[in-house]
């Protein structure tokens, strides 16, 4: 089963991720750049996540 990524997920990837910034990585990741990375990007989703949904709320 192949899985097709829709568009506007795409895009919001290509807009929004970032290249690897160690200094934007925990101290005790340093070490590990692909975890401290994958950390970083995780955290910014989920950032982007709640300030869109706490947008959609508003009146």
């Amino acid at each position: 089963m192949e899985i097709e990524i829709p568009l506007i997920v795409k895009l919001l990837y290509f807009g929004s991720v970032t290249g690897p910034d160690p200094r934007l990585w925990p101290d005790e990741m340093k070490d590990d750049p692909v975890a401290a990375h994958g950390l970083w990007s995780f955290y910014s989703g989920l950032r982007m996540g709640l300030q869109l949904g706490a947008a959609c709320l508003r009146d």
